[in-house]
């Protein structure tokens, strides 16, 4: 159960990311970047965290 929940939570977070990076590109592609950037960061943080807790 916890698995399904995490995998949720993941894709359900992946799905958010997509919508503000393309929402991104199609309104203010200088700031697609960075914010790619510190959402790739966020992430990796995010499975490391994961995966050290288990």
């Amino acid at each position: 159960m916890d698995d399904t929940r995490i995998a949720l939570l993941s894709l359900g977070l992946l799905v958010a990311v997509l919508a503000v990076i393309i929402g991104s590109v199609v309104f203010v592609p200088s700031f697609t970047a960075l914010l790619a950037t510190l959402l790739a960061w966020a992430n990796l943080a995010y499975l490391v965290g994961i995966t050290i807790k288990r």
